[in-house]
């Protein structure tokens, strides 16, 4: 059975980063929390409202950017090692050689891991990632100000996405998002990854974040962690996806996709594909997203049947985009 990942079901993306390899220095997306919210509550979510909510146009252009930069000496790409980790998940979680890993982290034993302990990630030559990485070059990003909406039981979600005008194919996006008081202090904060691991050139990814128990006024968002893609061409396969069905239901609510998906013949094994329907609403703001992964795996050159259902966490859905990518895993990973 395929495994399909709804927005509404998403699971908290928890796993965070002690030290990355880029930081934000410049502008966030902030909005009040229930702000760019259409009158009426939503089928299964309830907005945040405050005493001065307004529907205001959102768009992409880049009045909020966060510019994320380099410094003169970055620090090395580091994997914190939290609760059930072993080497082997986090070899296949950066698609990484578990080899690679080993010789990088000598005196690392692998069948004993402790939680906070710092593990370097390698680069495709065995090096740390940050040696490939060009000295002081700002990556432009246009951020959506997030949009929370509580739960019918308890905590929340907040929904932001982010866009690359840039010209280079990004990866390793970490984005953090914040739940502020009507003072501004901070209440809480989530470190989240993407659901693809490559943000294309001209490309909108949606990012989201779960709070189990939170009370504020106001969400931001920033993104901490941006590197160009080196070797796009040979690390990642685009595979073919055919839509044969478009349904939009529940009054714009949400949208049925389905189809076909064929992975290029070339298609290194074994691999992980992934697909990404996004969700937009009339204002071109990302309203829900849901991700698709076959199991089990795809080989190459073979075609599969795929059937996505997203939902809107707020305003009913204009468009749907679908975007992929097929990458390695290590060989040792099964």
């Amino acid at each position: 059975m395929d495994r399909l990942v709804q927005c509404r079901g998403m699971r908290r993306l928890n796993r965070k980063m002690a030290e990355v390899a880029l930081l934000a220095c410049a502008v966030s997306a902030c909005a009040p929390l229930g702000s760019l919210l259409p009158e009426g509550p939503t089928a299964t979510l309830v907005p945040w409202r405050t005493p001065t909510t307004t529907r205001r146009p959102a768009t992409l252009e880049p009045t909020l950017t966060a510019t994320v930069e380099l410094g003169p000496s970055p620090t090395p790409f580091k994997h914190v090692v939290e609760e059930n980790d072993t080497l082997l998940q986090i070899a296949a979680f950066y698609g990484v050689n578990y080899d690679a890993l080993l010789a990088l982290n000598p005196g690392l034993n692998p069948t004993v891991l402790s939680i906070g302990q710092e593990i370097l990630i390698p680069g495709p030559e065995g090096g740390p990632i940050v040696s490939l990485i060009p000295a002081s070059t700002p990556i432009p990003l246009v951020l959506q100000p997030p949009s929370c909406y509580r739960r019918p039981s308890s905590g929340a979600w907040c929904l932001t996405a982010v866009s690359n005008p840039s010209s280079q194919d990004l990866e390793n996006l970490i984005v953090e998002i914040r739940l502020h008081s009507p003072s501004g202090d901070l209440l809480e904060a989530s470190q989240v990854f993407p659901p693809l691991n490559l943000l294309r050139s001209g490309a909108t990814m949606p990012v989201a974040a779960s709070f189990p128990e939170a009370e504020a006024s106001e969400a931001s968002a920033r993104v901490l962690s941006v590197i160009p893609a080196n070797g796009v061409e040979a690390r990642y396969r685009a595979p073919t996806i055919i839509r044969s069905t478009d349904s939009l239901q529940e009054g714009g609510r949400s949208w049925l996709i389905a189809g076909t998906v064929e992975l290029p013949s070339d298609t290194p094994m074994p691999n992980r594909t992934l697909l990404l329907a996004t969700a937009f609403d009339d204002s071109n703001r990302v309203v829900g997203y849901a991700v698709w992964e076959p199991d089990p795996p795809m080989e190459s050159g073979e075609t599969r049947p795929f059937t996505l259902l997203v939902f809107s966490l707020g305003p009913p859905i204009a468009r749907v985009e679908i975007t992929s990518e097929s990458y390695a895993l290590a060989d040792e990973v099964g």
